[in-house]
């Protein structure tokens, strides 16, 4: 374990003022009496991190990580700016080093809370099998904290790791059967395990226990068989608010996620001039903006999440955003405005297509491509089903024939047997290319 100690000196109080002053945006005070600090200690390495903090406050993240670096250099095995450095070189992709750094942490501090939690978040942002390793032990240092419980069940479902998080739902649940934290929990095991009766069962209690909200209302349905038309755009947005951050990097690497590069290539071959005004939809952190690069025109993005978009925002490649549901953005877009529509990985949160297919031939000028893909339902199956994950699947005819009876002049689906990787397996779904008549 480290023996760092950090003096309590009138040199301590003065950072300390300084950490004040950065807390409160006052970011040019704090950045003169930094430079006052470090000319007085140019060997002390809590300046540094002082200046680490200034960066992150002004957003200035490579900034931020050199001073960590530095700081580190001097006291190399100090966990603070160990675990630092590894948390934002996590955020950046940098997946090896923040790794490196974040065992390193965890050997020298095993029993300090902050940074095994801190760990565990590195270790989460870079899909590292320690998540809940280190997840585990920091809720073991403050088994009090039931959040700390809740959030490594959750880990534990996302894994299919379902004994492992019915150990922490049980005997919450056995402590207050109404906890609804540990009732959603529940449900999404007993989802995972097909265990429908146990399904059923807690949703009809979170129904009665929270009977207008519209996501609960959302679980209840899928328990009782019953596929509804959308999932909710509250539970949509907020389920890609908490992605935001690790979304291109989970989503690429993780899950081998190829279709942005692929249809970015396709809009390309489609207008090799690059003129032509994009609408993305369900745009994300820009995954397709960044493969396209810019064009001559307008990329337009849509998505819920404000997360999502000011991460597609940093790319300076889309005009604008719209935080809006897809299905509204387009019902309200006037007709003949865009070249080309995009909506990859998007429609599986939508559900019904009733609308959007004919709204988008309608906004789409003529000659313009609507390029959109789906999970996809077997042909023996509804034409639209709500799989155990809370995703729809869409019947691949069904989605052929919605094109042909909107109007689109042309419709050319390719199957796709690896959308992405899911739980360690390949998710098949399709590409649907359709073409508005040019007359």
């Amino acid at each position: 374990m480290s023996t760092f100690k950090i003096p309590q000196d009138a040199f301590t109080q003065e950072l300390q003022a300084i950490g004040r002053m950065i807390d409160k945006d006052q970011l040019r005070k704090a950045a003169t009496s930094l430079n006052l600090a470090r000319a007085e200690r140019p060997a002390d390495a809590r300046v540094l991190l002082m200046g680490m903090r200034l960066a992150q406050k002004a957003g200035n993240l490579p900034m931020a990580i050199k001073s960590a670096r530095q700081a580190l250099q001097m006291e190399p095995t100090w966990h603070v700016p160990m675990i630092e450095l590894a948390q934002m070189l996590s955020q950046s992709h940098q997946a090896e080093e923040a790794m490196t750094l974040a065992r390193k942490a965890a050997r020298l501090e095993p029993e300090n809370f902050q940074v095994m939690l801190s760990a565990a978040q590195v270790a989460e942002r870079c899909n590292a099998d320690e998540t809940v390793v280190w997840a585990a032990k920091a809720a073991e240092l403050q088994p009090q904290r039931a959040d700390l419980k809740y959030a490594l069940a959750n880990k534990y479902v996302h894994r299919q790791q379902w004994d492992e998080a019915m150990a922490i739902y049980g005997p919450m649940l056995e402590a207050n059967p109404h906890d609804v934290n540990g009732l959603l929990g529940r449900l999404s095991v007993a989802f995972g395990r097909k265990d429908t009766a146990q399904a059923q069962a807690d949703a009809d209690t979170l129904l009665e226990l929270m009977p207008n909200d519209e996501t609960i209302q959302f679980w209840h349905a899928q328990a009782h068989g019953v596929v509804p038309s959308s999932q909710p755009k509250q539970l949509v947005a907020h389920l890609f608010d908490e992605m935001a951050g690790q979304f291109d990097h989970t989503l690429v690497q993780g899950l081998q996620y190829k279709l942005p590069e692929k249809v970015a290539q396709m809009l390309v071959d489609l207008h090799p001039d690059r003129k032509f005004n994009l609408l993305d939809l369900g745009c994300g952190t820009g995954l397709l903006g960044l493969y396209l690069r810019r064009i001559q025109g307008h990329i337009i993005g849509v998505d819920l999440s404000t997360e999502m978009i000011r991460q597609a925002a940093k790319h300076n490649i889309y005009s604008r955003f719209h935080t809006v549901n897809l299905v509204d953005a387009l019902r309200e877009t006037p007709s003949d405005t865009y070249e080309a529509i995009t909506c990859l990985d998007a429609l599986i949160y939508v559900g019904d297509l009733t609308t959007v297919v004919p709204n988008a031939l309608r906004v789409l000028k003529p000659g313009g491509h609507f390029i959109f893909s789906c999970e996809v339902a077997g042909e023996d199956e509804a034409d639209l089903v709500l799989r155990p994950s809370g995703r729809y699947a869409h019947k691949q005819s069904k989605v052929e024939q919605l094109c042909q009876d909107a109007g689109f002049a042309y419709v050319h689906i390719e199957a796709m047997p690896k959308l992405r990787m899911e739980g360690g397996e390949p998710q098949k779904g399709f590409l649907v290319v359709a073409r508005k008549a040019v007359v």
